[in-house]
């Protein structure tokens, strides 16, 4: 089983002008032989925040709602989403049957290839670790865990269009509604669980993805502004990139094709 396979519709967003980012999520997409099955979609953009904290929130909140409206519309049952800026693990290049087998015969509606989990829902929660399940690739989330950096996700069944109409009523109502107004989209997945609590998510533990380093859309950095510090900063981060790319081969792509789970 492979990923075109279990998934009725993969697609991934993406904004042009992210050259480095559009390059890096096409290589990922050839690692996994999904060339000729992926949908792109361009990134929404708005020059106004509306009812969103910013204009950037506000793009990247439409872009993964159209492209659940649309998979509500054609009746999607199972849908993978990237955003441009995911990197993929070795350990899923190389255990992609065994991760997949996994996921058909468990009972899920959201599923996390990469996160990251935080102790609580403030900007300044502190990181946490999600415990591992022996000879599993995936844990189930507890309905009360905060979870963040929906890079590489997928959802299926009745969770598609109930997100659909979770994130339309939200769209008629102020920021910072007791009900949920408009928020970021991670904001929206964790509300959601906590008001759907029948709502199963699964998470990688650890991750078979993660973002690459590179500046945010949504939040941009300080230093990222001024013209001498940038270059500088694109330095690192292409290190930073270099080294937990090697790190994840040296670690996961010497092991034999769908070895046992460890």
């Amino acid at each position: 089983m492979n990923f075109t396979d279990y998934f009725d519709r993969i697609a991934i967003v993406y904004l042009p002008e992210r050259r480095r980012r559009f390059k890096s999520i096409q290589r990922q997409v050839q690692r996994l032989g999904l060339e000729d099955n992926v949908h792109w979609f361009k990134g929404l953009k708005f020059n106004q925040a509306g009812q969103f904290p910013k204009a950037s929130v506000r793009g990247c909140v439409m872009s993964n709602y159209e492209l659940l409206r649309q998979a509500a519309q054609d009746k999607v049952e199972r849908l993978l989403l990237f955003q441009e800026d995911c990197v993929l693990s070795q350990r899923l290049i190389r255990q992609e049957h065994s991760i997949l087998e996994e996921l058909a015969n468990r009972n899920w509606d959201f599923a996390y290839l990469g996160c990251q989990a935080y102790s609580n829902d403030e900007p300044s929660s502190k990181k946490v670790s999600i415990n591992a399940v022996p000879n599993r690739f995936f844990s189930q989330v507890n309905v009360r865990q905060n979870i963040r950096e929906t890079h590489f996700w997928a959802c299926q069944g009745k969770a598609i269009p109930k997100l659909v109409e979770f994130m339309e009523a939200s769209f008629e109502r102020p920021m910072n509604h007791p009900d949920c107004g408009p928020t970021y989209f991670d904001g929206y997945m964790n509300e959601i669980r906590y008001r759907h609590p029948d709502l199963v998510t699964l998470a990688a533990v650890p991750n078979l993805g993660w973002p690459l380093s590179s500046v945010s859309n949504l939040n941009p950095g300080r230093l990222d502004g001024i013209p001498a510090v940038s270059p500088a900063l694109q330095v690192v981060r292409g290190a930073k990139n270099f080294c937990l790319e090697t790190a994840d081969f040296v670690r996961h792509g010497l092991a034999p094709k769908d070895e046992q789970v460890s």
